[in-house]
């Protein structure tokens, strides 16, 4: 059993990174010093399964990476590290994932010493995600969301263009064009 091999290595701290799942109470409980997870946004803005994608697709002029220890609820968990990293409006999804991850590694590295020292840990150190700001939501993206509609009033070019910008990679997106003759 998975579960029974981990506690086996008795590790003493464990991190993850792209996990887009829940991780269970007896999986948190095995790591003497906890879970850290590197997220790739401004927590605790953008919580969830496509936090990039999200916040390209919504036009921010600012995002970043946290490093957050992992609790029970969703990139809910007190946070070690952060770093902004401010939004020209011409970033795409796949090559800002990229940076904001080697950011975060970079960050990790940086805390690592202090979190072996017991100088930082889950209750000491960090900064509780309610005093950093305002809870979003990044759900998970999908191939229905992909289609660019040209036709409707209500969504303006940079609309267009945030999306076309979050959902480069995966899913891409799409439109139609219908060419009429005159006459």
């Amino acid at each position: 059993d998975f579960l029974a091999e981990l506690r086996a290595m008795a590790p003493d701290l464990m991190v993850t990174a792209a996990y887009g799942n829940y991780l269970p109470r007896a999986f948190l409980d095995i790591p003497r010093l906890g879970t850290l997870n590197i997220h790739p946004s401004l927590l605790p803005s953008f919580r969830g399964a496509a936090p990039v994608q999200r916040a390209l697709e919504s036009g921010t002029v600012a995002t970043g990476v946290s490093v957050a220890y992992t609790v029970q609820a969703m990139d809910a968990g007190p946070v070690l590290r952060r770093a902004e990293r401010a939004l020209l409006g011409d970033e795409k999804h796949p090559e800002l994932l990229a940076e904001l991850f080697h950011l975060g590694a970079q960050l990790l590295l940086d805390a690592l010493p202090s979190v072996w020292a017991g100088t930082e840990s889950f209750t000491q150190g960090v900064t509780p995600q309610h005093e950093l700001g305002e809870v979003t939501h990044a759900p998970k993206v999908s191939p229905e969301e992909s289609r660019l509609n040209f036709a409707d009033p209500g969504v303006d070019a940079r609309t267009h263009h945030n999306k076309v910008r979050g959902f480069a990679g995966w899913p891409g997106t799409k439109a139609t064009f219908v060419v009429r003759k005159e006459g």
